[in-house]
């Protein structure tokens, strides 16, 4: 691992302060002002830009002056949130770079058609990660130009406590958001599975949590075949990483929430190569353990009263010599033998290790993994879904229902006893692969395999939305940092 990687693991800080004020805007400071009509005139109560005939207000339309932005809202009689959460983004990534501080003053119609706490998580989460670029090896990164320092809220008096508590949380939120980028972006070369112990180990000082690291003599003693099977053709260790947030005061109430990450730090395919086309944008394979290891660093800070158990298991899949090869069978921790059909469906095998010591060990009311899973995904659903998967109406409900209070979206997706027979060996108990057809749901009835309470577990496939190729929404390009306000919220309904 290289020396500068040092440099990239510092975690990001809060992206900028924060004030809300009902207060008389302060003429020093730039103003940025959101309207569904067009600029006719001056008005005497507000420091509104000379006649501007042509501006309509069309959504994202901008006018600019020396002291004033007016930027339009378009009809606000139906809120698309992608549509709002796109205009944030792209006003937000040029703000960052023109002024220190700015005051943002919040019409009521926009308060009313999103709803406070919708349009704050968008806003905040907006310009949080338009403070951060993630072009960290860069020498003249995008992150040296980002000015802004201060951002103040302009709200209505009534809507103070709203906007203050809403505003914190997604501005604590945003930095774990951005910390989540900052790993998603490195390249294989400096983002392997040491350094994201290291990553894990700077979360587990600063907000007190406990981590358990398994490295690979602990791995081979406890049998984890999986994880082994994957990484055996690359020079560079595994590890799964276990890391635990309490809550101040456990009882016996206190419900136990576990997140499984899915950690291949560059995936070539292995003997089953990849394309080589777009094979550079593996690096995001371990999307799903940032997710993880970042959302309960989010937790913790939250202080949420629930019990917290992330668990992500850390691999590079190479060709080579000493690579596992398909026609293998291997021994998973549970005790399945599995036949490797292609070892480019290498992340289940990782996975199914990890789930099955999770439940075993933590007996957790709810298990989530995440995982860059498949890419028929991505056929299914494009990149603005994530598929959710669980045989179970509870764990569908309550992530459902934190997609839309968080605004991450999911899709549920069918599961059934069909697809686990697509997975039918002649000579061991499973394939790891089951066909062409029903790719993802395949994958998915796979990692049911080693989970013991399927209608307790719930799989989401982020392949598409974990990392993309044009922003949408609030999610920038590449490193979208998808999943941290989606498991926050989870874990805040499991309180």
């Amino acid at each position: 691992m290289p020396n500068e990687i040092k440099n990239f693991l510092n975690y990001p800080k809060a992206p900028f302060k924060l004030e809300v004020s009902d207060k008389t805007i302060d003429k020093k400071v730039h103003l940025v002002s959101f309207t569904e009509k067009p600029i006719s005139k001056k008005k005497s109560d507000e420091p509104l830009l000379p006649d501007f005939p042509y501006f309509k207000a069309d959504l994202g339309e901008t006018v600019e002056g020396p002291e004033v932005w007016h930027i339009g809202l378009g009809s606000l009689t139906e809120v698309d949130f992608d549509q709002i959460g796109s205009m944030f983004l792209r006003v937000a990534t040029r703000l960052t770079t023109k002024f220190k501080k700015i005051q943002i003053a919040i019409p009521s119609k926009l308060e009313q058609a999103c709803g406070i706490d919708a349009l704050t998580n968008l806003l905040i989460t907006g310009l949080g990660v338009a403070c951060y670029p993630v072009d960290l090896l860069k020498n003249d990164s995008a992150a040296s130009k980002k000015i802004l320092q201060n951002v103040i809220l302009k709200v209505p008096k009534q809507s103070l406590t709203k906007y203050r508590k809403y505003g914190k949380k997604y501005l604590e939120i945003s930095k774990h958001i951005n910390g989540m980028r900052q790993v998603q972006a490195l390249p294989g070369n400096y983002l392997d599975a040491i350094a994201m112990e290291k990553r894990t180990r700077q979360i587990a000082k600063d907000y007190n949590l406990t981590l358990k690291v398994f490295k690979q003599p602990e791995l081979k003693k406890m049998g984890a075949g999986g994880i082994l099977a994957v990484n055996q053709g690359s020079t560079r260790e595994p590890r799964m990483l276990i890391l635990e947030y309490k809550p101040e005061k456990m009882t016996r109430n206190t419900k136990t929430l576990a997140l499984v990450g899915k950690g291949v730090t560059f995936d070539t395919g292995g003997i089953s190569l990849k394309p080589s086309a777009e094979m550079h944008d593996m690096k995001y394979d371990m999307s799903g353990s940032a997710a993880v290891v970042h959302a309960v660093a989010a937790i913790a800070e939250q202080k949420l009263a629930v019990h917290v158990v992330g668990a992500v298991g850390m691999v590079e899949n190479m060709p080579g010599g000493n690579a596992f090869k398909p026609g293998d069978v291997y021994t998973s921790l549970k005790g399945k033998t599995i036949e490797v059909q292609n070892t480019d469906a290498e992340g289940r095998l990782v996975l199914g290790d990890v789930l099955h010591y999770t439940e075993t060990k933590y007996k957790p009311d709810l298990m989530i993994n995440l995982a860059t899973l498949t890419g028929a995904i991505l056929v299914a659903l494009g990149p603005y879904y994530a598929g959710l998967f669980t045989p179970g109406d509870q764990p569908r409900e309550i992530i459902e229902k934190a997609a839309e209070n968080s605004l991450e979206p999911v899709w549920s997706m069918p599961m059934s006893k069909r697809f686990k027979e697509m997975l039918k060996s002649n000579i061991a108990d499973y394939n790891n692969i089951g066909g062409r057809l029903g790719g993802s749901c395949t994958a998915a009835a796979f990692l049911s395999i080693f989970v013991d309470k399927p209608e307790s577990w719930a799989h989401l496939d982020i392949a598409g939305v974990g990392f993309i190729k044009k922003s949408f929404n609030v999610y920038p390009s590449v490193a979208s940092g998808y999943g941290i306000r989606l498991l926050t919220e989870v874990a805040q309904s499991l309180t």
